[in-house]
């Protein structure tokens, strides 16, 4: 996808998918638009009256537009938190298909500096022109904006986001009828709960009849302006319990534990589990992380540096979704910590990914990609020498790049500061007591709380606990190699076969293996032959067995299928009861909706990607832990849920 054009009409700003405006600029206004939000939105939603008795609410925006609705309620948050518990959080669902440039929201808000420190905050994390779901903290985590960059309907088709408010602000219902229609308005429904509110500047007819439709209760009231009338609306509507086959009940969030204290407990100190950490402590918990080794980032976190990418594939449209979301999010973490850290870490200077043409040009077509994002370069330009066979192209992430994870898993660690505390001890055991998951080694605890993740390698079926998880260890190896005057034409990282990264401190890193088989820590001197020819295919005779300067051998855990496993852990003893027939297919039969070991939750098997998807994991983690909204789809939970391979071994029979 592309940012949307701005274009100006006699002062007025308008967008050139639709041929309306955006805002009327009132020069008797200090802020053009702001009497029309205060009236038509936030007065008519009952705010800020509505934010008084609770931690935190969910507004959701059709048509975010100029940005001009969220920045002013943002403003209008933040002063509430002024006068009361700062332990807060707003979720601001932002949906638009045609999203402005960041630039153009500055152009738009630039001339009102009542709204530059939100203005400036907004725009300086603001996503991509990636299609998708992207989340921002804001504010000290005061604020987050769930931006939707995609159709409204297919941005709530399958989800269930309990949004408290919402402003219906697409384009004019004459000219993007699609916003305001009855199909629409039922994922509205869907989205909401009772006491939902929603309030709009249009009074038409079919706007109202839809409404009414999805079950919400509409009222006229006097409009904003030269309006005459707009509409208000409220759902009290039930939503049905009935779980068929086809809800898939199975694959239902747990439900947010009741919690004591916000303290939590972590399972393994690498990647996943620091991640799990990092987004708990920034919601203002507390959190132990136990860990065998001595020293946080160790086993497959271990490896020296490791390159940040996406997976994509043309015939794995959720897995696209996942890897697209996951990425984004990270290079948005990456480049915070980064910016808080003396030491440098992440080095972003893109890279060049090796494909078959033809792979390169169904991804193209199918998703749209900007230059920005996935562009082709010139084979000269990233290679010594021609392909070996010419339907081979170069293809650059220019965002991409390549992470020292010892010193990322080191700016997490002081990011936490005191709310994150280490122990050292081998978890025997995990056991349920007295409302609490005890970690023990031997008969001795280690540390109890409320809510515990797992996230651990291949050792995550060992706790003393019935999960059953298809975790497997797969072996890689990577060889550190000098910097020579041939290997600074070497200036991003490249993968092919292997990656080779640019120097990072005098040293490239060659990478890596990947072996079921082989289970042996030494190093492996034909992986190390494997390596330097793979290499030699893109650049050759670069290096030879005198620049090697070091080696690193690792286990990474994967699942069976490999994909993640991130989330709630299933009861299996409730699955194989209640769920012991779904191999017949009976659509009619009413389910339960799935259970849950209370207080218990996963992120591991994330293979080579753990750099890449750690982050974006954790955030779902913590998300369903404290009810909030979810940063990626249903369908994306559903993919990564721990419950899928119970519930296939039981379609199977």
């Amino acid at each position: 996808m592309q940012y949307a054009n701005l274009i100006w009409r006699n002062g007025q700003p308008y967008s050139e998918q639709f041929d309306d405006i955006y805002y009327s600029s009132d020069e008797e206004e200090v802020i053009s638009g702001e009497s029309e939000f205060a009236h038509v939105f936030f007065k008519h939603n009952g705010l800020p009256e509505r934010w008084k008795n609770t931690n935190q609410f969910v507004i959701a925006e059709l048509g975010f537009g100029s940005g001009l609705n969220c920045l002013l309620t943002i403003r209008e948050w933040l002063k509430h938190l002024e006068y009361g518990d700062v332990d807060k959080c707003l979720h601001y669902i932002a949906i638009e298909k045609y999203p402005l440039s960041p630039d153009s929201i500055v152009q738009l808000i630039s001339k009102y500096p009542e709204l530059k420190q939100y203005c400036d905050e907004l725009v300086s994390v603001y996503p991509p022109a990636v299609s998708g779901s992207h989340s921002r903290h804001l504010f000290d985590n005061r604020v987050v904006i769930h931006y939707k960059f995609m159709d409204a309907y297919d941005a709530l088709k399958n989800d269930s986001y309990k949004v408290d408010a919402w402003y219906l602000d697409g384009f004019s219902p004459a000219k993007n009828s699609e916003m305001w229609s009855e199909e629409l308005f039922k994922k509205i429904a869907q989205n909401s709960q009772r006491g939902t509110t929603c309030s709009t500047y249009t009074a038409a007819g079919y706007v109202k009849r839809n409404l009414l439709k999805a079950n919400f209760h509409v009222k006229k009231v006097p409009g904003h302006g030269k309006k005459r009338e707009m509409l208000i609306a409220s759902f009290d509507g039930c939503v049905t319990t009935d779980r068929k086959y086809d809800d898939k009940p199975w694959f239902d969030l747990p439900v947010s534990p009741e919690l004591r204290v916000k303290k939590a407990t972590v399972i393994g100190a690498g990647i996943a589990g620091l991640s799990v950490a990092y987004s708990l402590v920034k919601r203002g918990w507390t959190v132990t992380v136990i860990d065998k080794h001595n020293d946080i980032a160790q086993e497959a976190s271990a490896n020296p540096a490791a390159i940040v990418y996406p997976r994509l594939s043309v015939n794995n449209d959720i897995d696209v979704e996942f890897y697209l979301a996951a990425y984004c999010y990270t290079l948005y973490v990456l480049q915070s910590l980064q910016s808080k850290s003396k030491e440098k870490f992440w080095f972003d200077d893109g890279l060049i990914q090796v494909m078959d043409e033809q792979r390169y040009t169904d991804l193209l077509e199918k998703f749209s990609f900007n230059n920005d994002f996935f562009t082709r370069e010139d084979v000269v330009l990233c290679l010594n020498q021609k392909f070996e066979t010419s339907n081979k192209v170069c293809v650059k992430y220019p965002s991409a790049g390549v992470v020292l994870p010892g010193p990322l898993c080191d700016a997490i660690t002081h990011e936490c500061g005191g709310k994150l505390q280490f122990a050292h001890a081998v978890v025997d055991e995990i056991k349920l007591y007295k409302g609490q998951w005890q970690c023990l080694t031997g008969d001795v605890p280690i540390d109890e709380s409320d809510v515990l993740i797992i996230a651990s390698g291949v050792d995550v079926n060992d706790f003393g606990i019935d999960l059953n998880l298809p975790v497997e260890q797969v072996r890689g190896q990577v060889v550190v190699l000098e910097k020579n005057i041939e290997s600074s034409r070497i200036n991003t990282a490249i993968n092919s076969d292997v990656y080779i990264t640019p120097a990072i401190n005098n040293k490239h890193y060659l990478g890596a293996t990947y072996s079921r088989d082989n289970t042996d820590v030494a190093v492996d001197k034909s992986d190390v032959k494997f390596l330097f020819k793979s290499l030699d295919k893109m650049h050759c005779r670069l290096f030879d067995d005198d620049s090697i300067s070091d080696y690193w051998v690792g286990f990474r855990a994967m699942s069976k299928d490999r994909v993640a496993i991130v989330g709630g852990l299933p009861d299996q003893d409730f699955f194989k009861s209640e769920y012991a027939d779904v191999n017949h297919g009976r659509k009619s039969k009413n389910y339960r909706a799935a259970s849950h070991l209370k207080g218990l939750y996963i992120s591991a098997a994330h293979g080579s990607r753990g750099f890449t998807n750690s982050f974006m994991c954790a955030e779902i983690i913590a998300a369903q832990i404290a009810g909030e909204p979810i940063s990626v789809s249903k369908p994306v939970l559903d993919y990564l849920n721990p419950s899928r391979f119970i519930i296939n071994d039981l379609k199977r029979g």
